[in-house]
């Protein structure tokens, strides 16, 4: 009977029908672009603490106590360069770019068991554009500000080729444009100091190279469906290293995520009056309908239930429509121009959006319904009194 109905409905009232679910469709468009623009609004006026800006993995090898232990970094529980190579390699396309960068701090291969001098670590500092490490201009000019700092940053075809050149840490002596012994026993030309420890193109590292630290660095704060993608692409070594917990962007400002909500449901409410006033209409036109129904044993109970029903075939399809194509195609032009919109959203976002707008239309529409079936009688409704 409601597939019947729901046809009947379609094949007899095509405009309200086509126009019921234009309005579905473009009250939860708005419903979840409200939410995001309230939400890009008020993290403008935000300052962030960068960890919330951060996934930082660090290797868990490291001893408390070498003279207990005998070595300075377990070999059970090392991670190698290599390994990680596999794990930024799973990093998805849409987080890489010039809009972030990896930070990587790593010790020579034999200082497993021997404490490191500042010789024997080594910073990366680059970010990954079209299949190509590239070196991060604002990581060096901040190692300029160092006392004694001095010389140029690495080109990007020096770093995308891996040639051998050096940024040395602020502190060594060692004259620009000499030649320096690396850990790995090549020979680098320097051409920079600046900084605490040398720096050289991640790719010139030896693959056995020992992981200290990685952190990905984002122009802004992550959602935490990004911190949970990005934590992915480390899974294989999850046992060896430890993730720093998520560090949501509202930090304490819950009110402001409860108002966003807020601005949500009474979006959601406008919507609903929208639909009532369509459905309104229809179900008038469709007493004689009713009628049938009843005299065919239909109670007022399963005409409501039938058009609520009605109402749930038509609202669900189209919100969930309309948040795939708010988030395929729609939400990356809207980012360029609001630019933490895009940290609203995760799937428990949509899910919390489809609550929230199925279940205010459905009650909506219950009440309508519960108003119209209860109003007149049988008689009145087969007799053509409306």
């Amino acid at each position: 009977m409601l597939f019947r109905s729901l046809r009947s409905f379609l094949q007899s009232h095509t405009p309200f029908f086509l126009m019921m679910v234009l309005c579905i469709f473009l009250s939860s468009l708005l419903m979840l672009f409200g939410y995001g623009l309230y939400q890009d609004y008020m993290l403008e006026q935000k300052d962030f603490d960068q960890s919330s800006k951060e996934l930082y993995v660090s290797s868990i090898a490291q001893s408390e106590d070498i003279d207990r232990d005998g070595y300075f970094m377990n070999p059970e529980l090392i991670v190698t360069k290599e390994e990680l190579d596999a794990c930024i390699a799973r990093v998805p396309e849409k987080y890489l770019g010039d809009s972030s960068f990896f930070t990587v701090y790593v010790y020579a291969p034999y200082a497993t068991y021997n404490l490191p001098s500042p010789y024997d670590y080594c910073t990366c500092f680059f970010y990954i554009k079209d299949g190509k490490y590239l070196p991060v201009e604002q990581v060096f000019m901040n190692g300029m500000d160092h006392p004694g700092a001095e010389g140029r940053m690495f080109t990007d075809e020096e770093y995308s080729s891996n040639a051998p050149v050096i940024n040395l840490g602020s502190h060594e002596l060692t004259p620009l444009g000499e030649q320096v012994t690396f850990f790995d026993g090549k020979e680098y030309t320097a051409i920079a100091k600046g900084g605490i420890f040398r720096e050289v193109p991640y790719g010139c590292l030896p693959s056995d190279a020992i992981l200290n630290f990685i952190v990905y660095n984002a122009e802004k704060p992550l959602s935490f469906e990004q911190y949970s993608e990005l934590k992915n692409a480390f899974s294989s070594i999850l046992d060896r290293v430890e993730i720093r917990n998520y560090v949501p962007f509202y930090g304490e400002d819950y009110w402001m995520y409860n108002s966003a909500m807020l601005g949500a449901l009474l979006i959601a409410v406008v919507a609903a009056f929208n639909l009532v006033v369509l459905y309104h209409y229809v179900l008038v036109r469709r007493q004689k309908s009713l009628a049938i129904f009843q005299l065919c044993g239909c109670t007022k109970g399963k005409a409501i239930r039938l058009y609520v029903a009605e109402s749930l075939l038509l609202t669900v399809p189209c919100y969930c429509l309309a948040a795939l194509f708010y988030h395929f195609v729609l939400l990356e032009p809207f980012t360029r121009v609001f630019p933490y919109i895009d940290t609203a959203y995760s799937l428990r976002l949509y899910a919390t959006g489809f609550g929230i707008f199925v279940t205010v239309c459905t009650l909506a529409i219950w009440i309508l319904s519960v108003w119209i079936v209860s109003r007149h009688s049988i008689v009145e409704r087969k007799g053509g009194v409306l």
